[in-house]
């Protein structure tokens, strides 16, 4: 972790600063409001960093206490960001109007589109923290392929990842909502890839009976995503961490789901069948594999696949140039929760980090499709991407 702390300190020394800039200007103006939000100014900075630091510097005692000590530090990190990243913007505008080679009106023209710049951010973060993240869009995918069995033409897959059930604290109206969303599209199958929690089983125990509702004519399938073994669970045990990991097993098994890990399972339509593959968690470096497409595809030569698996990394690594591996769905990157839509171009964070970060990608007939979440990890916000439910409809070619 350390070594996050020299920009860290970097970013909240610059906040200061600006800080200092902002309420000295307010401050010299000599008016009562300005006074009053000069002071309001470094209070929200103050009080709002400090919250985070209490609540990242504490451990709650107890399993059950640490989904509300989740949410709330989560919303405390985001009310920093509120603070924090409208100011650093208005910071480089102000910075750049400061240029001495710059004409005066251009300077002053910098200055004030700094301030426009740093109001219009805070309203698109408050709109993305308070409206977007409960919010449902449908995606509609059709795919065609040489290979799949005449008798799954027109098979609908509903595709769904990333629930990240603690970011609720316990409240199940928004999972609601989606469980209907999905029954409605009348799926033959769905699946899950993954992500179920953030950090423990603990999160997903009032949501149980919500995910016993979600209906598909040949049944649900679940996969683990890298927030589902407990790894940043750093109070527990590897022992408890295990139990913990088994827990949510058991409870996708109460709701009626299947758990494929590094396995799966035949779908049968009279003589013609599909195998759905659920590999592993394949986490990128540094974090471990736990993904075995060979293991999980035993015995199913020349049969057509739909392979879950939460992290598209392995999409390419992998499965790439394998003629058997048609359909690959994955989640994962969420998007990082922004993305940037203009003239019809998307462009997000997370590509890079991740070539395959949203959306469909093809090589050939070998196809991947990332789901970019229903839920929220870390701050809870999303900005120009609505939670997602896929459905994926199957066609033969002709």
């Amino acid at each position: 972790m350390r070594i996050f702390w020299l920009p860290f300190v970097v970013v909240i020394l610059l906040v200061f600063f600006l800080d200092w800039i902002i309420s000295s200007k307010l401050w010299k103006t000599g008016k009562r409001y300005a006074r009053v939000l000069s002071v309001l100014n470094v209070v929200a900075t103050v009080g709002t960093m400090a919250t985070v630091f209490v609540m990242l510097g504490t451990q709650p005692t107890s399993k059950s206490l640490f989904v509300g000590h989740m949410a709330t530090t989560a919303r405390a990190l985001l009310a920093f960001m509120l603070v924090l990243i409208p100011k650093l913007l208005w910071g480089v505008f102000y910075g750049l109007g400061c240029i001495k080679w710059l004409r005066d009106d251009f300077k002053t023209m910098l200055k004030s589109a700094g301030m426009g710049v740093g109001i219009i951010t805070f309203i698109v973060m408050l709109l993305g923290s308070v409206s977007t993240p409960y919010k449902v869009a449908v995606t509609r995918v059709d795919l065609d392929y040489s290979a799949l069995p005449a008798a799954f033409d027109g098979y609908r897959i509903v595709h769904i990842s990333d629930a990240h059930l603690g970011a609720y604290a316990g409240d199940t109206s928004f999972f609601a909502r989606c469980v209907d969303s999905i029954n409605t599209l009348n799926p033959d199958a769905v699946c899950f890839t993954g992500d179920l929690v953030s950090m423990t089983a603990e999160e997903a125990k009032p949501f149980v009976g919500l995910m016993s509702r979600i209906k598909a004519r040949d049944g649900v399938y679940s996969i683990l995503g890298n927030h589902d073994y407990a790894e940043y669970m750093r109070m527990l045990t590897d022992e408890e961490k295990e139990a913990d990991v088994k827990e949510l097993c058991a409870m996708q098994n109460r709701a009626g789901w299947t758990l494929l890990d590094n396995s799966s399972t035949l779908v049968k339509r009279g003589s013609d069948s599909i195998a759905i593959v659920g590999t592993a968690n394949y986490g990128d470096p540094p974090f471990p594999v736990y993904g075995d497409y060979g293991v999980a595809t035993q015995g199913l030569k020349g049969v057509f696949k739909v392979h879950l698996q939460h992290n598209p990394y392995m999409w390419r690594k992998v499965l790439v140039g394998k003629e058997e591996a048609p359909l690959t769905l994955s989640g994962h990157t969420h998007a990082m929760q922004f993305v940037f839509n203009m003239f019809g171009q998307r462009w997000s964070p997370a590509s890079w980090r991740y070539p395959e970060w949203g959306g469909l990608y093809s090589e050939g007939e070998q196809k991947l499709y990332v789901n970019t979440g229903l839920g929220m990890a870390g701050p809870p916000f999303r900005i120009g991407i609505l939670p997602e439910i896929t459905l994926i409809t199957l066609h033969r070619k002709k």
